[in-house]
């Protein structure tokens, strides 16, 4: 809602809500969150555990998207809560299915995400709050976080420099499999080749007209290679083998199946956006990112089309996800920001070391 408010395309002729409304109750559920941070000694509800910058990094987002419309107090809550989430990250160190031996360290579970949110939230928090006494620090540990969050085994020796160090000095072991799958819930996971906490960062440096860091865009070429060309053989894997994606159609195959459900599109399209606006999908043979973003946006809009509130998923055999249609609106939401924020500020890169 915040980011259709704040980009102007909000129409209450379609949601049957006023835009007074829909602001004031994007305003209710934002406050609500940052009052309930155990930082803000209220209730003491969340913060601080496994999801909880995530959680921190939408909250803090929707609310700067927003920012005069919330009172001083809010505000200082909201800011409370995204400077707590961010400090405690900066005396640690990301975390990696597999170490430098190549020993599987979390079985079947890919830290892709983990590393990928955590960055998010820190991010934010460097660029929201620009003059922090620790906004480098914060910057400069997410760096750490993305570029672990995508890393591959032949990353321990890439030479290639990023923000001033080579790769290679950077990691501490990966979270990927060659040439740029990733291996989640047990199982080689297309889901989590399109996650979308990977992907912000333009928007959210564009939005205040600052280059985004190299290591943001760190081996999503390789990853929207391997969910649309690198083939898999059937067997070992699932009939029919191939590409994750398949021309003329907008079904992803799943090498070895999917415990969240095959009607899950959005993600993809999201993904999609991403690449042909900022060029990850130079890897990918005779199809491109606008080629798929076009299937999968259209997949989601007869999805949508099927009911008349134009909620997205039928039940748990589509998306077994609890929060699945809220999670699509992020998502898509996502989607349209980097439309919109190339019309406005196109992204641009820096390969510059942060001073710290």
């Amino acid at each position: 809602i915040a980011i259709a408010i704040k980009t102007g395309i909000y129409d209450p002729s379609i949601t049957g809500v006023s835009l007074q409304e829909a602001k004031d109750k994007t305003i209710q559920l934002v406050r609500s969150v940052a009052y309930d941070h155990k930082i803000n000694n209220t209730r003491k509800v969340w913060g601080g555990d496994w999801q909880a910058a995530h959680w921190a990094y939408f909250a803090g987002y929707s609310a700067w998207l927003l920012w005069d419309d919330f009172s001083p107090k809010d505000q200082t809550y909201i800011l409370q809560m995204i400077v707590a989430e961010a400090d405690r990250f900066l005396p640690t160190v990301p975390l990696y299915y597999k170490d430098s031996t190549g020993k599987v360290i979390f079985k079947g579970d890919s830290k892709i995400e983990e590393d990928a949110w955590n960055a998010e939230l820190m991010y934010l928090a460097a660029v929201m709050l620009p003059s922090h006494p620790h906004s480098n620090k914060w910057l400069n540990k997410a760096v750490a976080y993305m570029i672990a969050a995508t890393s591959l085994p032949s990353d321990l020796h890439n030479s290639k420099i990023i923000q001033g160090r080579p790769v290679s000095s950077w990691v501490n072991g990966s979270n990927m499999e060659e040439p740029g799958f990733v291996i989640n819930h047990g199982i080689i996971h297309p889901t989590y080749n399109a996650i979308a906490s990977m992907i912000n960062a333009p928007i959210v440096f564009s939005l205040v007209g600052k280059s985004t860091p190299e290591a943001a865009r760190f081996n999503l070429d390789k990853i929207y290679y391997s969910i649309t060309t690198h083939s898999f053989s059937a067997p070992p894997y699932n009939a029919p083998g191939g590409p994750m994606y398949k021309p003329g159609t907008a079904d992803v195959y799943y090498p070895e199946g999917s415990d969240w459900g095959q009607g899950v599109y959005d993600t993809y399209a999201n993904l999609d956006i991403a690449a042909f606006t900022y060029g990850w999908d130079n890897l990918s043979k005779k199809y491109k990112g606008k080629y798929w973003a076009k299937l999968h946006t259209d997949k989601v809009l007869a999805q949508q089309n099927r009911f008349a509130d134009r909620h997205t998923y039928k039940g748990d055999s589509e998306n077994s996800y609890p929060g699945r249609e809220e999670a699509i609106a992020t998502r898509m939401g996502s989607a349209w920001m980097t439309i919109w924020l190339q019309k406005q500020a196109p992204a641009v890169y820096d390969n510059q070391p942060i001073s710290k």
